[in-house]
């Protein structure tokens, strides 16, 4: 008769850990979707200017032969920005997987990166070069190179200039979430995501407008990127949006304002759009300067402890 072996509750355990492991691939997989989701981003930029290149006007090529799509993304361009949104929803995904399977490691870090100067840094300049060109070709066809306009000028320092600074960006998160004492709660700078939806947003926006719109969009577009980048390089903090607004208890009031924004983006989708992500991106200078503020005007201990004494005198 064999022995018997003694039950304990590591053995109840073991088939649960072995399936865990075998799921390992997966936020390696949803990262390599997040990377995809940018180089296909820089593709249908591509596919914008080649429309220009050979003659054509924009938004004439038909970006995915889908009626449902067609409507929502008319253009190469708001297509190409679409994808980085997808993109970002990959991102905001691969590492909940991995800590819900237990897997993280540090080559899934590194590769998260990787994806993100693509999708999040890389994609979204090239959008933006892409929409300036277009802006800047009369009549739809491309004419002169894109530096001989100051505008066009303005555009390639502005996209050279967010590129790099979202290069710089990650390479510091992979740095500081590696040391100890690390805050998960908030970030230090805007997060590379939340610059590259506000780009993203711009492009998606500028489609719905007509030419006097577009133009206005034009002369903003590379300022905003650069406020975009230099506050992704900030340490200004950042609170991640689904903890600050979306899990544990909530107060009323930012309940009915999520209800009421909700109800207003399935009517006015591609504007509130751009309200909500360029309000995240002011609401760190916003709360910072508002912080400053309060502890410029808020009473030290020594002069709460003279005014307590005063007015005990006077009361006693």
């Amino acid at each position: 008769m064999p022995a018997l072996r003694p039950i304990n509750d590591d053995d109840s355990s073991r088939p649960r850990r072995r399936k865990l492991r075998s799921l390992a691939f997966l936020p390696t997989l949803i990262t390599l979707g997040n990377l995809t989701c940018g180089f296909a981003a820089i593709y249908f930029s591509m596919r914008a200017m080649y429309e220009l290149g050979a003659g054509r006007g924009s938004g004439l090529g038909l970006a995915i032969h889908s009626a449902a799509l067609e409507r929502m993304l008319p253009s190469f361009l708001s297509f190409g920005a679409g994808l980085v949104f997808l993109g970002m929803i990959f991102d905001a995904f691969d590492g909940l997987v991995a800590r819900a399977t237990r897997t993280t490691t540090n080559f899934g870090g590194q590769l998260d990166s990787l994806a993100d100067v693509v999708t999040c840094g890389v994609a979204p300049a090239i959008l933006m070069v892409a929409f300036m060109i277009q802006e800047l070709s009369p009549d739809g066809v491309v004419a002169s190179p894109i530096s001989e306009h100051f505008l066009g000028r303005a555009c390639w320092v502005a996209a050279a200039i967010y590129v790099a600074f979202a290069a710089i960006r990650l390479a510091r998160f992979n740095v500081e979430h590696a040391e100890a004492g690390f805050d998960h709660r908030t970030f230090r700078g805007l997060p590379s995501p939340g610059a590259a939806a506000i780009l993203a947003s711009l492009v998606l926006f500028q489609d719905q407008l007509g030419a006097g719109g577009r133009q206005i969009v034009a002369y903003v577009f590379p300022f905003v990127a650069i406020a975009a980048a230099f506050l992704m390089v900030s340490r200004i903090p950042y609170r991640r949006f689904y903890r600050a607004y979306l899990l544990g208890k909530q107060p009323f009031w930012q309940i009915v304002a999520v209800t009421v924004v909700i109800a207003v983006f399935m009517s006015y989708k591609t504007p509130t759009l751009l309200v909500i992500v360029v309000w995240y991106g002011m609401s760190g200078p916003t709360f910072l300067v508002v912080r400053r503020v309060r502890e410029m005007f808020r009473p030290t201990a020594a002069e709460s402890k003279d005014d307590k004494q005063s007015f005990d005198r006077k009361t006693g």
